[in-house]
Formats: structure tokens, C-alpha cells, sequence
């Protein structure tokens, strides 16, 4: 039974609506009633319904003021206005708001139970839309990241709107910077479908991206495809009000190469970054921006000179410059950016601030950066990320004793070597049980800890920087036994060194 309240501050009225409907014969259950919209308000944030039926000129808040304020909450409810005929203006605002059913006064039975009728019928099939369209995206979209076989793809076709007799096959990303909830996929469906007469597949994200399969006719050139999606993108900045950004994937001929294409759209996503949003691009398009391999050496080296100098002003001020160099690829701007976080690491390793700086794992830092979409918001979190930084970096840093200052020198510039504190203590002529109390209580873990930690620090930077086989990086850092490795990489990390590098690329 789906719960309604009737909202009206003529009582009569909701009491001659609770007996003139059958209301249990539409599968419907009159749980509370309101003479206000403040009211309806307060009731329905202790007992939600379902659907609401309200006068919209009422004291204290109208019903227009209801439906806003509901709508606010992100609660998925149902309306019925009801209004007199010098009400009929409401009607415009009603529609902005997502009203469906707008009834004048008097009331009539017939009609106000067909409008009850088709709001459960609505509902109904808003659920299932949603619970099927769910099953088969995350079929569709494990398939696309290569998760399933394509006789996964083909034991659902039926519910598929492709055309699997086409010769032609795009996938297309679609970023919608703004609203992130169901809402956004069911309006943005008859948009589509009404540019691609139906021969598409609309994936929702619920992160803000919309996929859409297209099925084309073959002699539709690329160019042409590029058009469509133009008229699309036009279409929905004009009907959602938001920015949007289109990477349209490859052309395809087999419905087995799907996920190249998609692969390629999500490639050119990232172009958002250097293009601007409202833009719609391709392969070919991209294909004509010079790539540069910027390696920042200088700029990082910069960088620390100031974390180091403690200058938060005039680092601000650097890393914004650097952010304005409109020559940046988006790689560049990613690379950029992940370098500035390993530094972060190297210098709170140096200045012992780790107990300190309250930022999350490095698994986690990256992730965050990584769904940052735009120039202006990667920027943004990276400037977050250096302010909260240096206000640690700007307070005492504790100094260690010559000694353990000379093991720890040691450890960093020999970490891949069999290193071991009995042959330190020796080399430095101080018993090797007193010098792991005193590097314990100064560097605040055991000697074979900071060991294992350099050599991940080290292991990290290589998997991010360089394009070495994982086992070749355990190697390089000294360790013989990869599984070895790699376990130790994970506990430390949290992430294992293959996921690691898998954020890299993203």
C-alpha cells in the first residue's frame, strides 16, 4: 500500500476527500492529513508517504512552498495541486517543480481518482525502470570494463533498445556537472531516445556520468555521429540547466569491440580539463593536441625549496602559475598533481609530521584527486591539500640526535641494500640494544620498521613514476621474494602495487 497525506486548511475538504475515494481499492492508505505546509512538513519528516495531495493556497507555507521544500530534501514524493481557477497561474511553477497532476477546485471524484490511478501506475514503473535498468547496467557496464564475456551481453539483447543487426557501434561518456541522483537519469533518458529515435542504451553512474551505447547505420561518418551528440549536448544544458562534457568513443563494428570504444571515451573524458565543459569530442579531435612528456623536475624541486623554506604565500602562489599553463595535457595536469602528493609523503617522512598531518592514505589521496574532473577543482583540492600541510610544517619539527640522524641518512640513501641495526651500531661503535631504544623513542618505530617503510616509499614512487614491472621495482629496492613484497606493500598501503598503479592510469 503506497501512504498519502492530504494537506488543505479547510478541514472539510480533507475530510470529504478521506470518504469520497476508494482509497484502498487503488492500492492507496490515507496516513495523515496537515492544514498547512509547515505542518505536512513536520508530519512528513516523522512519517514519509508516498504521495501528497495539497491545496497551494494555504497559511503559514503554501502548498507550492511544500512541494519546494520536499523536492530540497532529495525525497522522491508524488503531487497533487489542487487550486481555484484564480490560482491557474501557480500552474507554470508547479510544472518547474516536478508536479504532475494539477487539479482545479471543486474536486471531481472521476478525476481526481484517475490522477491517483496514474500516479500509482507512475510509480510502479519508475520501480521497475529502475530495478531492471540497474540489472542490466551493472551487466552492461562489467561488461564494458572487462568483467564479462559478451554472451553475457547477448543473453540479455532483448532488453537491449541496440540494434545488434547494425554495423556501426559507438560509446559515449557523458558528464553532467551538477545534480548526482536518479532524478538525473530518468529525465535525461526521453532526451536521449528523442535525439537517437531509441537505438541506444542509457548506463547511469550515479557519479554525475551517463554511458550510452549507439547502434549506427554504416555509412554514418564520424563526423556526423559528432553532430548528433552536439544537438544532444544542446538539448541538455537547455533541459538541466548544467554544464556538460561529451568523449565520444571509437567507432566499432562488432558489438565484441564495445569495449574498445568505451575505453577510448573514457580516455577523452579527461580532456574536460584542458577544453572546458559544453564540449563535445572524438578521437580525431583530440588526435591534433600535442602531447608533451613533462617530467616537473623543476617545479617539484621548486616546490619542496618552499615546503622547506616554510613559505606558504609564495607556494600558493607557484603552484597556481603552474596550473595556469594552458599548454597542459590532461596527463600532464594528473602527473603534476600526483607528484605533488608523493612530495607531501617525502618531506612529512623528513620532518616527521606523519603523527601530525591528519590527511588520509596515499590510496585515498589519490583516489579523491582522481575523480576531480576539472583544472580549476584538481587545483583546488591540491592547494587544500598544501595549506593544511604547511600550517603543520610551520610548527616545530622534532630534531633527531646526531646518531640516529646518521642512521636514518643511511637507511634513505642505501634502503635497497641488506641493511641491518647490529651492523650500524657496530659501524657507529654504540651497543646496538641501546641504539634501538633511542631510534625507537626518536623516530617512534622500530629500525626494521623504517626500513620496510623507505623501501615502500621508494617502491611507491617508482610504480607511479616509471613504467617498471612490479617485480623489477621489488627488486630495485631489495627485496628478493616478489609475494614478499607485495605483502608487505599491501599492509603498508593498504592497496596492493598493481592497484596502485591502476589509480596511476586512471
Amino acid at each position: 500500500m503506497k501512504k498519502v497525506m492530504l494537506v488543505d486548511d479547510e478541514i472539510f475538504i480533507t475530510e470529504g476527500l478521506m470518504s469520497i475515494i476508494d482509497w484502498k481499492a487503488l492500492g492507496l492508505e490515507v496516513v495523515q492529513s496537515a492544514e498547512n505546509g509547515e505542518e505536512a512538513i513536520r508530519k512528513f519528516k516523522d512519517n514519509p508517504v508516498d504521495i501528497i495531495v495539497t491545496d497551494i493556497n494555504m497559511p503559514v507555507k503554501t502548498g507550492l512552498e511544500l512541494v519546494q521544500e520536499i523536492n530540497e530534501m532529495g525525497k522522491k514524493v508524488k503531487f497533487i495541486l489542487l487550486s481555484g481557477y484564480d490560482e491557474f497561474a501557480y500552474a507554470k511553477k508547479a510544472i518547474e517543480y516536478g508536479v504532475e497532476n494539477y487539479l482545479l477546485k471543486p474536486v471531481d471524484e472521476e478525476e481526481l481518482e484517475v490522477a491517483l490511478k496514474k500516479l500509482v501506475d507512475n510509480i510502479a514503473k519508475e520501480k521497475e525502470f529502475i530495478n531492471r535498468g540497474l540489472d542490466k547496467t551493472g551487466k552492461l557496464l562489467a561488461f564494458l570494463n572487462g568483467k564479462y564475456d559478451v554472451k553475457e551481453v547477448i543473453g540479455i539483447k532483448d532488453d537491449m533498445y541496440v540494434d545488434f543487426y547494425k554495423e556501426k557501434y559507438t560509446v559515449t561518456n557523458i558528464f553532467i556537472n551538477g545534480k548526482k541522483d536518479k532524478e538525473v537519469y530518468i529525465n535525461i533518458n526521453p532526451i536521449v531516445e528523442s535525439v537517437f529515435k531509441s537505438q541506444c542504451e542509457v548506463l547511469y553512474q550515479f557519479d554525475g556520468q551517463i554511458i550510452v551505447i549507439n547502434s549506427w547505420d554504416k555509412e554514418k561518418t564520424d563526423d556526423e555521429i559528432l553532430e548528433e551528440y552536439r544537438e544532444l549536448r544542446d538539448l541538455l544544458q537547455t533541459e538541466l540547466k548544467y554544464d556538460i562534457f561529451i568523449s565520444v568513443g571509437s567507432s566499432v563494428n562488432m558489438i565484441d569491440d564495445l569495449r574498445k570504444s568505451y575505453m577510448v571515451a573514457k580516455k577523452l573524458k579527461k580532456y574536460m580539463l584542458t577544453e572546458g565543459m559544453n564540449r563535445v569530442v572524438n578521437e580525431k579531435m583530440i588526435s591534433v593536441i600535442k602531447h608533451k612528456d613533462v617530467k616537473f623536475r623543476d617545479e617539484i624541486e621548486q616546490i619542496n625549496k618552499l615546503m622547506i623554506e616554510k613559505n606558504s604565500a609564495a607556494l600558493k602562489v607557484y603552484v597556481d602559475e603552474v596550473f595556469e599553463n594552458k599548454e597542459l595535457t590532461p596527463k600532464n595536469i594528473y602527473d603534476f598533481s600526483i607528484k605533488v602528493v608523493l612530495l607531501m609523503d617525502k618531506v612529512k617522512e623528513e620532518f616527521k609530521v606523519d603523527k601530525k598531518y591528519t590527511r588520509e592514505s596515499l590510496s585515498d589521496t589519490i583516489i579523491e584527486l582522481c575523480h576531480e574532473n576539472t583544472r580549476e577543482s584538481i587545483k583546488t583540492f591540491i592547494l587544500s591539500e598544501l595549506d593544511e600541510f604547511m600550517e603543520v610544517m610551520t610548527q616545530d619539527t622534532i630534531k633527531y640526535s646526531p646518531v640516529v640522524q646518521q642512521i636514518v641518512n643511511t637507511v634513505n640513501e642505501r634502503y635497497y641494500e641488506e641493511l641491518s641495526l647490529k651492523t650500524l651500531a657496530y659501524q657507529y661503535n654504540i651497543n646496538s640494544s641501546y641504539l634501538g631504544q633511542i631510534f625507537n623513542k626518536e623516530v617512534g618505530c622500530s629500525f626494521s620498521d623504517y626500513l620496510n617503510k623507505t623501501k615502500n616509499m621508494k617502491a611507491k614512487e617508482l610504480i607511479l613514476e616509471t613504467n617498471m614491472k612490479i617485480n623489477d621495482i621489488a627488486k630495485e629496492v631489495g627485496y628478493t621474494d616478489s609475494s614478499y613484497f607485495y605483502r608487505k606493500f599491501k599492509k603498508f598501503f593498504g592497496v596492493s602495487p598493481s592497484t596502485l598503479r591502476e589509480m596511476k592510469n586512471y
